[in-house]
């Protein structure tokens, strides 16, 4: 049927709900294009994914841990350090856990302290010329409490004292790496993280 056979209130009806249609339409996109741009997501996947202000996303990873206890990052203690990874770390290898991109993270439970841990770890440097050091900062629970410059290919033994304020009344150590000298990805090496250390070991000691 002809458009002008059509009564013209039926017209002017059909009209009516095409234009609602058409802004409900315009509406569910503008509406879409608000959440594109700032979706309602928490902290940790904002920052890894849209504001790329880390390239280490948490995760809920928090292994128990018995202090004086050595924990291997080598192919030996694959499980054991898995369970206190939380991110910015390649698989257990021969020559240890590699860090990936600009942090690492580990987290481990422990009994209640009083006084400082003594943190004991076994790191290497990865070298690749002219990059021959990396200097790396970290921090426990948020409180910076040592910084090293690695060199060389053969682990090297870090020790260093988390102080009670980094401790406080916490459970949980949450021990950050920071790297400032990661060595880029390259066509020979086409991973796409910033390399930058070897964790080989770790051990704490109630002082």
């Amino acid at each position: 049927m002809p458009w002008s056979d059509i009564p013209a209130p039926y017209r002017r009806a059909a009209s009516l709900g095409g234009y609602a249609l058409a802004a409900v339409l315009a509406g569910s996109e503008i509406v879409i294009l608000a959440l594109a741009l700032n979706p309602n997501v928490n902290a940790d996947y904002r920052a890894y994914y849209i504001d790329q202000t880390t390239t280490c996303l948490n995760r809920d990873a928090t292994g128990s841990y018995t202090l004086g206890q050595t924990v291997s990052f080598r192919s030996d203690g694959a499980k054991r350090a898995a369970s206190i990874k939380v991110c910015g770390w390649s698989g257990s290898a021969g020559d240890g856990t590699h860090s990936l991109g600009e942090t690492s993270r580990l987290r481990v439970k422990i009994p209640p302290l009083r006084d400082s841990l003594m943190a004991t770890l076994q790191m290497a440097a990865v070298i690749r010329p002219p990059q021959i050091t990396q200097r790396v900062v970290i921090s426990v629970n948020g409180v910076r409490v040592h910084a090293e410059t690695l060199s060389g290919k053969e682990p090297r033994t870090v020790s260093f004292v988390v102080p009670p304020a980094a401790l406080g009344k916490a459970d949980t150590l949450e021990i950050a790496f920071d790297y400032l000298d990661g060595i880029p990805p390259t066509p020979a090496a086409s991973d796409i993280y910033k390399r930058s250390i070897k964790l080989v070991s770790l051990r704490l000691d109630a002082i």
